[in-house]
């Protein structure tokens, strides 16, 4: 199956690092076009997982999972026979957000991996790393203001707020990724592992106002998802990622004690199963 093809307006090489100041996605698309962009937060277990398919059909994954679930949650949204996927994104190197990856890659074509540089030396992380590199894939470091093009003529994009420096000492959950999925006047904030001092960096430097969806840290741990992100954000809806009977207890009482007093209304994976929005760039209805 011939590979998708990316369009790279900028690319910087430092240190080894191919670094994306945009991603265009410039494949041929589709069947089935139409205005409707589709989010749906995978009920993949103890572990995050997000689908996400523009209307043109261009396709990104936001983490993998913890194993092979990944694999089976995905024939429900993917077209008979479609084996490539446009950009896979990694937000922190912890087998609960990429191990889901390693089979992907070795059955999908992938556009590119983007990773936020931050490092693990596990036997499955490296075997992670082989898979990248031997299936020939464009391995992107993530920084802040790069923007991966979903669909171009409908101007939509995943932004990366952070990191905004090299984090590759950080311990990984601070050096998280943190963005936002936009279409129109609909943003969708994606916070990955992050904690509350990287939730600080961003409340900090970006316009956090106007959130539809937040994507809750940490599977709702007890160290993500504070009163500052909440309050700036103020998000419609959160969704938690946690799996049945997780050995953390996610999602901590503080977490969504917090989300209560915000007022703010949530969903968990492990009682709702996979949850799905789609928007118009308007408005967002959950399917």
């Amino acid at each position: 199956m011939q590979r998708k093809v990316f369009v790279l307006p900028i690319v910087l090489i430092f240190v080894n690092v191919i670094i994306w100041s945009q991603v265009t996605v410039a494949s041929g698309g589709k069947l089935g076009e139409n205005n409707e962009l589709t989010i749906s937060f995978l009920d993949i277990g103890q572990g995050d997982s997000v689908y996400i398919e523009a209307p043109n059909g261009r396709q990104m994954i936001i983490d993998g999972g913890p194993n092979e679930n990944l694999l089976t949650a995905l024939p429900e949204f993917l077209p008979f026979g479609d084996k490539t996927i446009d950009v896979l994104v990694i937000t922190n190197p912890d087998a609960d957000h990429y191990a889901g990856f390693i089979p992907l890659l070795e059955k999908f074509s992938v556009g590119a991996v983007v990773e936020p540089g931050t490092r693990s030396g596990t036997s499955l992380y490296k075997t992670l790393e082989a898979a990248i590199v031997n299936e020939n894939v464009p391995h992107v470091l993530a920084m802040k203001g790069e923007k991966i093009i979903l669909d171009q003529q409908k101007n939509i994009y995943f932004e990366i707020l952070f990191p905004d420096r090299d984090v590759s000492m950080w311990e990984s959950n601070d050096g998280s990724i943190v963005g936002r999925l936009v279409y129109g006047d609909i943003s969708i904030l994606f916070t990955g592992d992050g904690t509350k001092l990287t939730e600080g960096i961003v409340v900090f430097g970006n316009d956090l106002s106007g959130t539809e969806i937040l994507k809750v840290g940490h599977h709702g741990s007890k160290t993500s998802t504070g009163t500052p992100l909440l309050t700036e954000a103020s998000p419609s809806i959160a969704i938690i990622s946690a799996g049945k009977d997780n050995r953390y207890g996610h999602p901590s009482k503080e977490t969504t004690d917090r989300l209560d007093e915000e007022n703010i209304p949530y969903l968990v994976t492990m009682d709702e199963g996979t949850v799905t929005f789609v928007t118009d760039g308007k408005i967002v209805k959950r399917k």
